[in-house]
């Protein structure tokens, strides 16, 4: 294994970054596919097929996120492994990581064929919307397997703290997307359903790309003990499932969301999923973060290294605020060139304009909670990021923006982003308070 996969020694902050970048690298090249998707729909399909991708997109994310909450999992259990020098263990977390994997994939191509509609209806999504948000997640389940998969091989790379592996298979899926989604609506002219196979193709290729490279890099110990596959699957449905349920109820608050918005009309939605690229966009690299102090918190621990965890942490948030800070401001100042690349309509882009507005100017409030996350995480407290989900989204956000759009219009969901991330980063202060000092639960687990 490469030093650069030991995040226990040398300098911590440098091991964090360096662990972040690669994947940032790849998750820009991934972002920069939406975004170029969300450009061609909007040129070519207009801003209904926007309209169609927004409703669609919290059903997506549903699954998805959820795999990846369980899938975070996997990546603290191999670090921890990592951390202690324990790769002989590492052959029954992959097994349990494959069998979880192929059970989730099979499983949510019958749900998406039985709920979608119905969950549609739910959302006040109704006619030739729902219509074309059917076809767009129906065809987008053709790539469950591919994308479940790649997300599990990215998993594994990254609990290896080889992060450039994971940037690799990520960002040869990401560019087969872009070229596929020009292929299949600009110049075939498929609709939306083109830019959902465009995604499910190019999933399938990383998938089989990741394989490939980690089956010959980071091969799985095939001699020793019999492996623990029904005792590592336990642990990591019992420590993901706190990281799974956050994203449930994400995906459960969106969905109440676009039923909100939905209301004022297609160029609201589109608007909203225009702001939701770019917020996306822009938050990569702290996500990253996030994961890099996951991975590192979870090494040092596993080696014992409380001190060098808080250090790391220290000087990521430090770095975290005036990287934000810098980002904020050019997208402030860039808003209106951002805005007219998605869409010609002047609604439409009079609106994102206005939601960057409102809520650019305090992007700093989500950066720092989610790289605090990160640590809690890593030291294996993932039910406190959960709890911060509930408050900030579900009692706070979802309730703000339900019980003052009717006075206040729409800028009173936009507002309702700004309360909620005000109330999840307090919650998570106190929780580092908590817990930073302590030993954490499970380390020699």
């Amino acid at each position: 294994m490469s030093d650069v996969s030991d995040m226990t020694a040398g300098p911590a902050l440098r091991r964090i970054v360096g662990f972040a970048l690669p994947l940032t690298a790849a998750n820009l090249l991934q972002q920069g596919y939406l975004l170029v998707d969300g450009i061609v729909v909007g040129h070519y399909v207009g801003v209904e097929g926007l309209a169609a991708v927004g409703a669609s997109g919290p059903l997506f994310y549903l699954l998805n996120a959820m795999f990846i909450g369980l899938g975070t999992a996997f990546t603290i259990r191999l670090a921890h492994l990592r951390g202690a020098r324990q790769d002989g263990e590492r052959r029954g977390v992959v097994l349990s990581l494959a069998l979880l994997t192929a059970v989730w994939s099979v499983g949510c191509v019958l749900l998406v064929t039985v709920l979608a509609r119905p969950t549609l209806a739910l959302m006040g999504i109704e006619g030739a919307l729902a219509d074309d948000c059917a076809e767009f997640i129906g065809t987008l389940s053709l790539g469950f397997p591919g994308i479940f998969g790649s997300a599990a091989v990215s998993a594994y790379l990254r609990g290896l703290g080889d992060s450039r592996a994971a940037m690799w298979v990520q960002g040869f899926g990401s560019v087969v997307n872009v070229v596929l989604v020009l292929l299949f609506v600009a110049v075939l002219d498929l609709g939306i359903s083109g830019a959902a196979l465009a995604t499910a193709v190019a999933a399938t290729a990383a998938l089989v790309a990741g394989l490939l490279h980690a089956a010959r890099t980071h091969p799985v110990p095939g001699v020793g003990e019999r492996p623990a596959v029904r005792r590592e699957l336990r642990d990591a449905v019992r420590l993901g499932f706190p990281l799974a349920s956050q994203h449930i109820i994400l995906a459960v608050g969106i969905m109440v969301l676009v039923w909100i918005v939905q209301g004022f009309g297609p160029v609201v939605l589109a608007a909203f999923t225009i702001v939701s690229r770019i917020e996306q966009f822009t938050a990569i690299l702290f996500l990253d973060f996030s994961g890099a102090v996951t991975a590192f918190t979870a090494q040092n621990l596993g080696a014992g290294r409380e001190e060098r965890t808080r250090r790391g942490l220290w000087q990521t948030l430090g770095l975290t605020v005036g990287l934000t800070a810098a980002l904020a401001a050019a997208v402030l100042l860039a808003r209106g060139p951002i805005a007219a690349l998605f869409t010609d309509d002047p609604a439409t882009r009079e609106l994102t304009e206005r939601y960057i507005v409102i809520i650019y100017p305090f992007f700093a409030l989500y950066t720092v909670m989610v790289v605090l996350h990160g640590h809690l995480n890593g030291a294996r407290r993932t039910t406190a990021p959960l709890v911060c989900t509930v408050i900030a989204f579900v009692l706070v956000q979802i309730p703000f923006a339900y019980l003052l759009h009717g006075v206040f219009g729409i800028e009173a969901v936009m507002w309702a982003v700004v309360a909620g991330w005000t109330a999840g980063l307090a919650y998570s202060v106190w929780c580092l308070r908590r817990v930073l000092f302590a030993q954490p639960a499970g380390v020699a687990s």
